[in-house]
């Protein structure tokens, strides 16, 4: 193919998807309806799987460079608005192990517009640049590709161009026009009771070191969270059964806010965004049509509730980049591209829903009088205080999906039963095809270099781990594996590496990396049992697709997914 893959929208999730296809060698086109970049906070807390795309994606340190630290919470009595009520985490601590090295205690906070400016440096480095001033109108498909019709604003007045695409990804938000083009519906709820006002401002008489609430529960909370520079916050006005609408005036803000709070004393000046909207529960009966496929607000709407619109949005992009990326090489099964809805629709279904129940949990009166009786219960989820380890979106898995292969089962559990876990996840179980690839310290190369799993990862490759063991006939069986990938598969669309136990460095083998598990953290992870060669595959976005013990069932999940050449 020629044509480039559109993606329509430059959000974090547009530019992700865009980057990641950047990554796979593959040409992209990026417009933007907006005449200039915006410069709101927005979205700001990044989970910890997030983390680990970014790492992925090669922007993890540029965000780590510019990201602060999400601060602890700190709310006021009132009235009087002065005395300290208590302090809290907003997200329950973690603790980083070998398998998730990036948790929850590592939590950051970054302006949306910051993240975005990051992923334009490294879009720009493919020669990618976001057009702005370019809106969506219409789509037109046929049997090799899309014609996409966009209005184009300048100085002048507007213009008409047909752009062909190869595909097209329509990550243009909430109330973006692609979710219509492919004939969507918009199912949920708009709690038309409620409502948030938000704006970025400067405030004199405010230290930077906790995020600031005052609240008449079940009624409005004012929030004010630092941002990057000193004295600059993001506040809001948040309303249950209360719509704060005519609020959005700098003036009647700053007015409600002195009232509310009897802090008269802050002066709140230099207002450079303002927002309202509503809270929004929604998501699309279906995520793509054809060659046309949806991501982010588009494609879901979420309470503010546990931080995951951003998060989910990214990984939407990242489960679907590699699959268009291998079906315009032409080295895709026919089937692939659907398991796009088959995978992220379940996981959003069920994501919806949970941060829905938290969303209520903090709004209902019974539940913040609730907290006000017990402000010390651990584990009670409320208004700012999330206590679900899903959050971190590190147990979200596909163990239903029709493209991945697991030679153990899945214990006689239907897909259906299986998608009920699909947000949730099994952290206390061994690792499945369909789940997150762990991570892995302490890999050593026969030139005493030490790696991670994460660091061998790569967003165009899939990564066939081979764990050797000390039995007598497993070089054969290793060398048998090799010799059947490199039979079905181009050297172009995936790496091998074979790990043995601490203390024993596998066979060289051409064009092949052999690491020794010097803790044998990744023997531990993958659950790899004694005397038994065990094979996971791990795709571009860092699932694992296969686990199998033999070159039948690595033909049986390869199958599923390229066009083989056995």
């Amino acid at each position: 193919m020629s044509d480039p893959v559109l993606v329509v929208g430059a959000g974090p999730s547009g530019l992700a998807a865009a980057l990641a296809l950047a990554r796979n060698g593959v040409p992209v086109r990026v417009v933007e309806k907006l005449p200039a970049f915006h410069t709101a906070s927005r979205g700001s807390g990044i989970h910890s799987r997030t983390m680990e795309i970014f790492h992925l994606l090669g922007i993890v340190e540029d965000v780590r460079r510019i990201a602060i630290p999400l601060f602890p919470m700190q709310s006021y009595k009132l009235p009087g608005g002065t005395e300290v009520d208590k302090t809290w985490r907003m997200f329950e601590p973690g603790v980083a192990t070998p398998d998730r090295p990036i948790v929850s205690g590592e939590k950051m906070a970054i302006s949306q517009y910051l993240l975005e400016g990051i992923f334009r440096d490294h879009l720009s480095k493919y020669g990618i640049q976001v057009e702005l001033a370019t809106e969506l109108v219409s789509i037109e498909q046929d049997h090799e590709g899309v014609t996409a019709t966009l209005k184009k604003y300048n100085d002048t007045g507007e213009g008409i161009e047909k752009a062909r695409a190869a595909y097209v990804i329509g990550a243009d938000g909430a109330k973006g026009v692609s979710r219509k083009l492919i004939g969507a519906t918009f199912e949920g709820q708009t709690r038309d009771l409620d409502g948030q006002v938000w704006a970025d401002v400067k405030i004199e008489g405010l230290p930077s070191d906790h995020w600031h609430t005052w609240a008449e529960p079940a009624h409005f909370t004012i929030a004010m969270r630092p941002t990057h520079h000193e004295g600059s916050f993001h506040v809001g006005i948040v309303g249950v059964n209360f719509d704060p609408a005519e609020l959005t005036d700098p003036e009647k803000f700053v007015k409600f806010i002195h009232e509310r709070t009897g802090r008269h004393d802050l002066k709140i000046t230099n207002f450079t965004s303002m927002s309202y909207w509503k809270p929004k529960m929604r998501m699309a009966n279906k995520f793509s049509c054809g060659r046309v496929f949806i991501a982010g607000d588009v494609a879901h709407v979420h309470a503010p509730t546990g931080g995951q619109g951003l998060n989910t949005s990214v990984q939407d992009s990242l489960n679907l980049a590699w699959k268009i990326a291998l079906a315009y090489k032409g080295v895709a099964q026919p089937d692939l591209l659907s398991s796009y809805d088959a995978e992220r629709i379940p996981v959003v279904a069920v994501m919806l829903s949970t941060t829905t129940n938290l969303y209520g949990k903090g709004t209902r009166r019974e539940e913040a009088e609730k907290l006000v009786a017990e402000p010390d219960k651990k584990d009670q989820s409320t208004w700012l205080r999330w206590r679900n380890s899903a959050l971190s979106q590190l147990d979200i898995n596909y163990r239903w999906s029709p493209i991945i292969f697991d030679a153990r089962g899945n214990s006689g559990c239907s897909d259906a039963e299986l998608k009920t876990k699909a947000y949730e996840g099994y952290p206390d179980e061994d690792v499945h095809a369909g789940d997150r690839a762990p991570g892995a310290p302490g890999l050593v190369d026969a030139s005493g270099t030490k790696t991670s799993l994460h660091d061998i990862f790569k967003p165009h490759l899939h990564t066939i781990l081979i764990f050797s063991s000390d039995a007598t006939d497993v070089e054969h069986k290793v060398d048998d594996v090799v010799k059947v990938i490199s039979q079905l598969l181009s050297q172009d669309t995936y790496q091998i590496a074979i790990l043995a136990r601490s203390g024993r460095i596998p066979k060289v083998r051409h064009g092949v990396a052999a690491y020794h598990d010097e803790e044998e953290y990744a023997f531990k992870a993958y659950g790899v049992a004694d005397g038994k060669l065990t094979v996971a595959v791990v795709r571009p976005d860092m699932y694992v697709g296969a686990y199998v013990y033999d070159t039948e069932g690595l033909v049986a999940y390869f199958t599923r997914i390229f066009l083989t050449r056995g």
